[in-house]
């Protein structure tokens, strides 16, 4: 394996500090986990046969700084399928029987490069997009190890980019509203895909009634009935077959 000059890491939350963990161990050499730098941009552009680790990371990589130093990132789908952001909402949406993580190589085109590790989850009609998203953050963390051994090997795959779909971060299922005109099924899937916690920023779903647009802030969905619990404190109990 090629020898890097530093290592950083970059992203928030347990997945980023896991991985910070593991590199260290797996190199048994400092990294240095990059929190809040300001000027981004600046500080990659003078880097120079460096390894970057992209953890639940939203900067976009310039081309100077992927051309001149090597770039792992996590990303929450089976690549090619739903590159961009968001993907744990969309894979719901979209009704994909089985979805997970992918460990690849950053090139200049988003979420194109070749994959160094995939891990796969089989969805079922209980996932939320928040819980989703937490068995997908366990799953990039149990596979960060095998992703660096694959890097080490140069064991990678390239991915199918015939397939160019890409979800922008403020793109939304139907634009992030309830349509009481859906089926029963088309409205859960909505409602869980739409259920991200305080995730990404995500914002609630919404329902327009009454000439009104309203916030769904909580739902429940039962053999009978859909119950909403709107932004004004009504609630909104409806039969569904």
């Amino acid at each position: 394996m090629k020898q890097f000059n530093s290592i950083y890491i970059i992203g928030s939350g347990k997945v980023a500090k896991e991985c910070y963990k593991i590199a260290e161990e797996f190199f048994q050499q400092k990294i240095t986990y990059l929190n809040d730098l300001e000027n981004l941009d600046s500080f990659f552009k003078n880097l120079q046969n460096c390894l970057i680790i992209s953890a639940n990371n939203f900067y976009i990589f310039k081309k100077e700084c992927i051309q001149n130093n090597t770039i792992i990132n996590y990303h929450n789908a089976l690549l090619p399928n739903h590159k961009g952001c968001n993907a744990q909402i969309w894979s719901i949406w979209e009704k994909d029987t089985k979805t997970g993580i992918s460990w690849h190589l950053v090139e200049e085109s988003i979420d194109t490069g070749p994959i160094l590790i995939q891990k796969a989850i089989d969805l079922n009609n209980s996932f939320t997009s928040l819980s989703l998203l937490n068995t997908q953050h366990k799953l990039a963390i149990t596979s960060f190890k095998e992703a660096l051994c694959n890097l080490k090997n140069k064991k990678t795959m390239i991915q199918n980019n015939n397939i160019n779909k890409y979800h922008k971060k403020a793109a939304l299922p139907n634009e992030g509203f309830l349509d009481l005109s859906w089926d029963k099924e088309k409205i859960s899937r909505f409602l869980r895909a739409m259920d991200c916690g305080f995730f990404n920023g995500v914002k609630k779903p919404k329902l327009k009634i009454l000439g009104q647009e309203k916030e769904i802030l909580f739902y429940q969905i039962n053999e009978l009935d859909l119950i909403l619990n709107l932004s004004d404190n009504t609630i909104l109990k409806i039969t569904k077959e």
